[in-house]
């Protein structure tokens, strides 16, 4: 009980911050309290409450379980018995790839997102095949970065080439999707895949000889982050030029 009273000590000063912005522009630049203040504040009091249940959750559960796996894994490949092979680590690819997917569509931001995109664009777009592509975007940039890790390629060029990739299928893709790809980064990274990766790619760091865990565990969530600009680019330029989307004049559907 003592550790849940500390941690949600803890979250209500992080998020005091955010009251008061808050409260400042609500009483001095609006002028008026929100309706339903109870449900206001309740619904404030259960957010606070979740919030402080999720950091233990991140202590307890999500980074011990990536750091955990991400040892035992590159075990598998070699890793602490010298120089290994970067095509040894399959499993730890594997693990990587699968666990960036399956979290992304439960991601509670894109699920959310790809629903109002649907209802924005009368249903052209819809949330499923979105939320696929995407999840398979973060897969792809888990898989590049912890490649990236296991061979110590500088992390500069590998971003520059990842970016390159972006740039030429911006010209590609129909313009109205753009926007829509370039926020589906941020959508896909949130709450749930960050934290267990984060804490999967220092551990991968770790146990891999020569690697630095501060220098190289740090910035795959980046591949994570622009993957799925490509991968949502490169679907909507493929379904753009699909016959269909030419008798119509755009994409179909995403």
């Amino acid at each position: 009980m003592g550790i849940l009273l500390d941690t949600a000590w803890a979250t209500l000063l992080d998020a005091a911050p955010i009251a008061l912005v808050i409260l400042v522009f609500q009483g001095a630049v609006l002028r008026r309290w929100p309706a339903h203040l109870r449900e206001v504040l309740t619904g404030a009091a259960y957010l606070l409450l979740g919030l402080a249940l999720f950091r233990l959750g991140l202590e307890w559960s999500l980074l011990p379980i990536g750091s955990h796996l991400s040892d035992r894994l590159a075990a598998l490949g070699g890793a602490g018995e010298g120089a290994a092979a970067w095509h040894r680590f399959g499993w730890l690819y594997a693990f990587v790839a699968t666990l960036g997917f399956a979290t992304t569509l439960v991601e509670p931001a894109l699920i959310a997102i790809a629903e109002r995109v649907r209802e924005m664009t009368g249903g052209a777009v819809r949330p499923w095949p979105l939320r696929l592509v995407v999840a398979g975007g973060v897969a792809l940039g888990l898989l590049l970065g912890t490649l990236r890790i296991v061979t110590g390629f500088p992390l500069a060029w590998s971003l520059a080439g990842l970016v390159g990739v972006i740039a030429a299928l911006v010209a590609l893709a129909p313009r109205q999707a753009v926007p829509l790809a370039f926020d589906c980064g941020g959508f896909a990274t949130s709450v749930v895949t960050v934290p267990m990766v984060a804490a999967f790619a220092v551990g991968v760091a770790a146990a891999i000889p020569g690697r630095d865990p501060l220098t190289d565990g740090f910035g795959v969530i980046l591949f994570a982050l622009l993957s799925p600009v490509a991968s949502v680019l490169a679907y909507a330029a493929l379904l753009s030029r699909t016959p269909r989307s030419r008798g119509t004049g755009g994409p179909h559907a995403v």
